[in-house]
């Protein structure tokens, strides 16, 4: 009987742990604010900083992991958002993103695309100098069954106007047209607005492509770099409704993705 019971045991353990273990969607979410930082301190200049980053959950092309590296390279950036990130853990009490905004003093949000372990996986971030009014995260349509992705949307007060920001990251094969059919018609429906993250999808794309021959989305990277713009690229930065007066990219190093980011005049 003692053996049986040790066999029972052993394996409703094994069952919790592979239970534990699989990824599972994050559901959909809202609310009405986003993690404040020590004082809210909206930039007074004449443009305001954008960017997008893929950190790769913090490891360098040099194979060391430490994601406080990346808040050196996007220093000075007014609103940013990132892809893979790690959730706070039971031996990391901070999620990545949190550890990003404490550094840079930003606000904060984070948006998890997969629960792992019975808690928040892995996920996107928003960094930002604007209180936010409302954020609203959807999950997108998946046929992976593990990598799972959502599209967050954020409106900020920007200088008396309501800002909508979009951030996502696509899977790079997998329903991936879906997906970019779905974030692409909701971001259609507003404007003054910027949609930022990592596609994985390059220009010439179809669904992107008739995105981008619409008159009045503007494609920011390009609209910045020029001819300087990397061929073949799959992080965006979007804008309806704004002026890009400027920008740049730091390349791979502290993750394996470029970082990117343009200036946009507000409208004060």
């Amino acid at each position: 009987m003692t053996g049986l019971l040790i066999i029972i045991c052993v394996g409703l353990l094994g069952a919790c742990i592979a239970a534990a273990y699989v990824a599972h969607p994050s559901p959909a979410a809202s609310g009405t604010e986003i993690h404040a930082p020590t004082r809210w301190s909206v930039p007074r200049r004449a443009v305001c900083r954008f960017g997008t980053y893929n950190v790769h959950s913090g490891k360098g092309t040099d194979g060391v992991r430490d994601i406080r590296r990346a808040a050196e390279v996007v220093r000075g950036v007014d609103v940013l958002a990132l892809q893979e990130l790690q959730a706070a853990t039971h031996f990391r009490t901070r999620a990545q993103i949190e550890q990003l905004a404490r550094i840079l003093d930003l606000g904060w949000l984070f948006a998890p695309t997969r629960t792992r372990w019975f808690r928040d996986y892995r996920g996107n971030g928003l960094l930002s100098r604007f209180p936010a009014t409302h954020w609203y995260r959807e999950p997108l349509v998946d046929t992976s069954g593990h990598s799972f992705r959502v599209l967050t949307t954020v409106t900020v007060d920007f200088y008396g106007r309501t800002l909508w920001l979009l951030f996502t990251h696509l899977h790079p094969r997998l329903a991936r047209e879906q997906q970019l059919a779905t974030v692409l018609q909701r971001f259609s429906q507003y404007s003054p607005a910027i949609l930022m993250g990592d596609l994985n999808t390059a220009r010439d794309d179809p669904t992107l492509a008739r995105a981008l021959a619409q008159p009045d989305i503007v494609d920011a990277i390009r609209s910045a770099l020029g001819d300087r713009d990397p061929l073949g690229r799959i992080d965006w930065i979007l804008t309806k409704g704004l002026t890009v007066v400027s920008g740049g990219l730091t390349e791979v190093g502290i993750s394996d993705h470029p970082y990117y980011w343009v200036d946009i005049e507000h409208p004060g």
